[in-house]
């Protein structure tokens, strides 16, 4: 959610800030702007693509600017929302990635003031606060930190000045010094390739980056931050095409890798290990596809680490029972900035919880916050919809049991993994079966789990309705939705349900459903069969299981038209609450 980019340098700053913009999109955006420095300051903003952003701005000799990908949160997605927003002066102009909680006290204060508001927004109300305070722009910011409440991350850009303001609460921010100047951004993916380094500004951290390519970092006590500085390596696919079906495609490399980073050292390794043959019980958190991998790490981690285990979504977590001392919390968020699983770690970390996070992104907030941290090393995944990651977390979350377990055979067991999501990948659905007015997903135990995640994959590229429920519920309710309208997907990768999973299939079909079912375990009696393989390792098949659901939704988007790379509404990372 909202892109920050800014930049200073010798080079041309419209065309550095535009092509940083774009490595953002995958954020989930729905306007963008650009301001770029001189007297006066030039802003330039409208609703829709960054490409749209290109086409109305006119060359420009400017060296300094930054720019902006809008996530609406007040007000409408269009022009006069989108950032960077001016002050009533015209001398400063400003980007802000937040919600400032307590903007209608700060709206009646510039109202009362006779200040005009341009905007429905939020964000707007910071560049007048800030343009009324006197002093330089580090003491303005932490001035103006101390009254607004909320995440806070915002950049600034002064008439006159070629210098970029930065200053950092919530969510990310890196500063980097590249061949032609100096860099900000929230993502490192909006870093050009001469940038080798980034540093991770903590919260409460001011940055100002000079033209010259420096930067000085500072807090408003004046002692040191403690950031971190981070190499960096891949930023992500320059490739064109489907960024989603790539993403999919890499998926048995990525568990490779998974597997590579859990034996090798990593932060609180040793504490993880210990922690979990010692603690009374493991809670794991996570949002969207990461809560979903949850709820396949909890059953992981009963049966095999043996410790009572709960799976809960992190935004829902504000009170947590029985968290304590004795607790592992385990905190999973592919980009590693998710805002309710950051606040879910906080919670924790107060009760006396030790904390790992399980990230794809090494520098990211839960990355640096939690006590350890296991990266999952997956590579870069930009598509919106979680593919590649969210199998390489059901990955993580076995090997953490196993480790607890202790005997043995997770090489070969990742190795079969690997091959048999190779298989997977080759495996289609047709699309035509499933575009119905009605679509659920069922499975039973650790299935049902696999069918929830589909049909978050199916309504997140498609945009249309489709429902998850455990077999053994159809006859409590869902079973009211069937008929000739309706097509339901089954999951089945365990011999051992076969009877109930073949009940359900012949309850539904009698009621003129059409019945689909993705099977480790056989015919059932679907109207279409679709046979998985099957992993040495039972409870690793909800990594080869979605992946035909998966396939499905990308191949459903994309016959009606839609870009499943960038679904609507949706952000990669949900770092607002």
């Amino acid at each position: 959610m909202c892109g920050i980019v800014g930049y200073t340098g010798r080079g041309r700053a419209a065309g550095i800030l535009l092509r940083g913009l774009a490595a953002l999109e995958y954020r989930g955006y729905d306007s963008a702007g650009i301001a770029l420095s001189g007297t006066p300051l030039a802003v330039f903003k409208c609703g829709g693509r960054v490409s749209a952003l290109a086409g109305m701005m006119p060359p420009s000799s400017a060296h300094a600017g930054i720019g902006h990908t809008r996530w609406a949160t007040h007000g409408a997605p269009c022009a006069e929302n989108a950032h960077p927003h001016l002050s009533f002066d015209g001398s400063l102009a400003i980007v802000h990635n937040g919600v400032i909680e307590n903007c209608d006290e700060l709206r009646a204060e510039c109202t009362a003031r006779g200040i005009p508001l341009a905007s429905q927004t939020d964000s707007e109300l910071a560049a007048h606060l800030l343009a009324l305070d006197r002093g330089d722009i580090p003491e303005r910011l932490f001035h103006l930190a101390n009254r607004v409440k909320g995440a806070f991350t915002v950049l600034v850009l002064r008439e006159g000045d070629d210098k970029v303001y930065a200053y950092k609460r919530g969510a990310s921010l890196v500063v980097s010094s590249g061949k032609t100047g100096c860099y900000v951004a929230s993502d490192v993916a909006a870093l050009p390739p001469s940038c080798k380094e980034a540093t991770v500004l903590s919260d409460g951290e001011c940055a100002v980056l000079s033209p010259d390519g420096t930067f000085r970092t500072m807090t408003e006590t004046g002692t040191p931050s403690g950031h971190v500085t981070v190499a960096l390596s891949e930023r992500g696919s320059s490739r064109g095409g489907c960024r989603m079906r790539a993403e999919m495609d890499e998926t048995p490399s990525a568990l490779l890798a998974t597997f590579a980073s859990f034996s090798s050292p990593f932060k609180g390794k040793a504490e993880v290990l210990a922690r979990l043959r010692t603690c009374a019980r493991v809670m794991l958190f996570g949002c969207g596809t990461a809560y979903h991998a949850c709820l396949a790490g909890k059953g992981m981690i009963e049966r095999v680490a043996g410790k009572p285990c709960e799976a809960y979504p992190a935004g829902e977590a504000e009170d947590i029972p029985f968290c304590g001392g004795d607790t592992l919390a385990v905190f999973v968020t592919q980009s590693g900035e998710t805002a309710d699983t950051l606040r879910a770690m906080e919670e924790c970390k107060r009760r006396g919880a030790f904390t790992l996070a399980v990230t794809n992104c090494e520098g990211s907030t839960a990355a640096i916050n939690a006590d350890a941290c296991l990266p999952l090393a997956a590579g870069a995944e930009t598509a919106v919809a979680a593919t590649k990651s969210y199998c390489c977390q059901v990955l993580a979350l076995w090997l953490i049991a196993k480790s607890a377990e202790g005997s043995g055979g997770e090489k070969e067991a990742v190795l079969d993994l690997s091959a048999k999501c190779a298989e997977a990948l080759k495996l289609r659905l047709p699309p035509e079966l499933c575009l119905s007015p009605k679509l659920l997903f069922i499975g039973r135990g650790p299935d049902a789990v696999t069918a929830r995640e589909g049909a978050l994959k199916f309504k997140e590229v498609t945009w249309l309705p489709a429902d998850a429920y455990p077999a053994s519920e159809l006859k409590h309710g869902p079973i009211a939705l069937a008929d000739s309208d309706c097509t339901v997907i089954a999951v089945l990768t365990d011999a051992g349900n076969v009877p109930r999973i073949r009940a359900a299939v012949n309850e539904l079909r009698s009621r003129g459903a059409k019945v689909v079912v993705c099977s480790a375990a056989g015919d059932v009696g679907g109207d279409v069969t679709l046979p998985l393989p099957v992993t040495e390792e039972c409870l690793l098949m909800p990594a080869v299981a979605v992946i035909p659901l998966q396939r499905l939704a990308l191949e459903c988007a994309e016959q009606l038209g839609r870009d499943p790379d960038k679904p609507r509404n949706l952000a990669k990372s949900v770092t607002v609450i």
